[in-house]
């Protein structure tokens, strides 16, 4: 390829970067505020960058090329994370719940709502646990009790299928808005449906939409005294909606309990936290804001969460107005590519299996009668 050509691609591949960062930044000033902003376009100039180095690049290579189909690329991925045991290591997990179970959605969809709401919650799953599969992939699955409630078997599936089964609520309402008593009813129930329904032990919580923070850590001492051995609902970022940005960015133990807690995947610049755990962030920034954000966790695990709905860009218009819009369905369209490309990168596997030796120690550290005659190997 000539010169001129070269340049001229490489011209146009960093106009499209930019473009693209800009319509992304546009879409996280409605999802996260203005602070993100800079990092996003630190990723513009870094993907800028690198599509500039790959045209480059491209001038050293003989003119005749071999055509590599996706499917050749694929196998060669997967073969390749089968055999290179020194990949990263990393906890995936899921939010089980359908659509209209969202804080957007309870914009215009109520508790009461629920039962007459088209529901998308089997085909989003079952496609997800496919994509799973496909990426040999284990997960621990935070569920929803009210949908174990109404679809049990579709709950023995995933467990089936290798999966962890944690309680994610029962009404996935805010814990913040919420009585400990509360709280306590809600936890207790999904918690009792969900042993029912897999016949396993559930030894692991998390809050919808992150919500245990700071002033709501009552609630630590109802998960232990429930049988809980950890908990994922610590968000240590800044955010209006939730985020405890001065909480430990990886596993610690609750004070005065036995709870080993799950901090979500962040990267750290400065003194800034920055989400990188997945979800709307992985929707709706470029796929390297989250490559180079799990790059620098190093040698220390991360956790990654995604829900089924993310995956549905066809699901119902729910919530007002065009922010709630950008929230729950902005990026929908191409977040199964994006999460083929994270799964194909590291080793991704439950929380029980990712942080065993910790849960190991809370195991230990608990007071026999909780546990319920409670065996780790079980969970999964």
């Amino acid at each position: 390829m000539s010169a001129p050509k070269t340049k001229l691609i490489a011209a146009l591949f960093c106009c499209l970067a930019s473009i693209a960062i800009s319509v992304h930044v546009w879409l996280l000033i409605a999802h996260s505020g203005l602070w993100i902003v800079p990092v996003s376009l630190g990723a513009a100039i870094l993907m800028s960058c690198s599509a500039l180095s790959a045209v480059q690049k491209s001038r050293k290579m003989p003119s005749k090329s071999v055509v590599i189909t996706t499917e050749e690329r694929r196998s060669e991925d997967l073969a390749r994370k089968d055999r290179d045991s020194s990949l990263p290591l990393h906890a995936f997990t899921i939010d089980l719940e359908d659509y209209f179970h969202t804080d957007v959605a309870s914009q215009t969809v109520n508790h009461d709502m629920w039962d007459q709401m088209p529901s998308r919650i089997e085909s989003s799953v079952r496609r997800l646990l496919d994509l799973l599969d496909q990426n040999n992939t284990r997960a621990t699955v935070f569920t929803l009790g009210w949908v174990a409630h109404k679809y049990p078997q579709l709950i023995r599936e995933v467990s089936s299928r290798g999966h962890e089964i944690g309680c994610h609520s029962y009404h996935h309402r805010i814990v913040s808005r919420m009585t400990p008593q509360a709280f306590r009813a809600d936890t207790q129930l999904s918690k009792e449906i969900l042993e029912d329904v897999v016949g396993r032990p559930v030894i692991g919580y998390r809050a919808p939409n992150f919500s245990i923070t700071p002033g709501t850590e009552w609630a630590f001492e109802i998960l232990e005294s429930l049988g809980f051995l950890y908990d994922s609902s610590v968000n240590p970022v800044r955010h209006k909606l939730y985020g405890n940005h001065g909480a430990p960015r990886f596993p610690f133990y609750i004070p005065k309990t036995g709870l080993l807690e799950i901090p979500i995947a962040t990267w750290r610049i400065g003194r800034v936290n920055l989400p990188i755990g997945g979800g709307a962030y992985l929707r709706l920034l470029p796929y390297a804001y989250t490559q180079l954000g799990l790059a620098a966790h190093k040698s220390r695990p991360a956790t990654m969460y995604v829900h089924p709905w993310e995956i549905d860009p066809y699901q119902p218009g729910v919530g007002k107005g065009w922010k709630s819009h950008i929230r729950q369905t902005g990026g929908t369209a191409t977040m199964e590519s994006k999460l083929s490309r994270l799964l194909t990168s590291a080793r991704f596997v439950p929380i029980i299996e990712a942080y065993e030796d910790e849960l190991h120690h809370s195991f230990s550290a608990v007071p026999a009668q909780r546990l319920h005659s409670v065996n780790l190997a079980q969970v999964v």
